[in-house]
């Protein structure tokens, strides 16, 4: 006696490939005459990454090319000491304990109140207007101009130029690496030394040497113990000057009428 077996149930399953999309058919066998249809979705693409390694960074400092100027280099007070010296250095920081010389109080003719400082110092161009009073130094890197009526105890010190346009009246001794011109009177108790040129038109004082490296012009009155001029010595018209000694190294002229100051 032979047992009944139950009909093979095959199954056929068609799986796509990752890329593309397709129709799996499931056929069953043991009913021939249905057949049923299957879609599977396809599998997400898997993402292939590829890691770079990165390329370490290189900082390559090249440097500026030299400039074909020649630039002119500043220059320093200090390297004019030897020549701007007079028994101590011009220095901006110097602040002298005092001097012994008395020294006039200026006017106040006007009415105006006369100011006080205890010193000036700069390192550019200033201008002063009077009355005033300057119970130490003036000193400038620049020019320095006085407009009106002072009294300076201590030294008067420039690397420019130097104006005078009303009364000065100095203790101490004055040096300028500039030119120099006098509107006005000014009197100094000592030396004074003077690195351009120096022009008169009125009177200047000086209770020491006056040395002078460029042309000299007296439209007035000049009054020195020594006086010694590198250059050309001017006296204008009537003018005269007063000195125990002098040396001029250049011309002597007199200027009789047309002069321009």
């Amino acid at each position: 006696m032979r047992e009944a077996t139950s009909p093979l149930t095959e199954s056929s399953i068609s799986i796509p490939s990752p890329a593309t999309s397709s129709t799996g058919t499931i056929t069953d066998t043991a009913s021939p005459a249905s057949s049923t249809t299957v879609t599977v979705a396809p599998s997400p693409a898997l993402t292939s990454t590829t890691l770079v390694p990165s390329t370490p960074s290189t900082t390559a400092t090249i440097p500026s090319p030299s400039s074909t100027r020649e630039d002119t280099p500043a220059t320093t007070m200090y390297e004019y000491e030897s020549i701007m010296t007079f028994d101590q250095p011009m220095m901006m920081g110097y602040d002298p304990s005092g001097s012994s010389s008395s020294y006039t109080t200026p006017s106040s003719a006007s009415g105006s109140v006369v100011k006080k400082k205890k010193s000036i110092k700069s390192e550019t161009s200033i201008e002063l207007r009077g009355p005033m009073e300057v119970d130490g130094s003036v000193k400038s890197m620049a020019s320095v101009k006085f407009d009106g009526d002072f009294a300076v105890r201590d030294r008067v010190e420039a690397y420019g130029d130097v104006g005078v346009n009303g009364t000065l009246n100095c203790s101490s001794r004055m040096k300028s690496m500039g030119n120099v011109k006098i509107h006005g009177n000014a009197t100094f108790g000592d030396k004074v030394k003077i690195f351009g040129k120096l022009k008169i038109n009125g009177s200047l004082e000086v209770n020491g040497d006056l040395e002078v490296w460029g042309a000299l012009t007296v439209n007035g009155y000049l009054k020195c113990r020594n006086l010694t001029a590198y250059a050309s010595l001017t006296t204008v018209d009537n003018s005269w000057y007063e000195a125990e000694s002098e040396t001029v190294h250049g011309a002597k002229l007199v200027q009789r009428s047309g002069y321009v100051g």
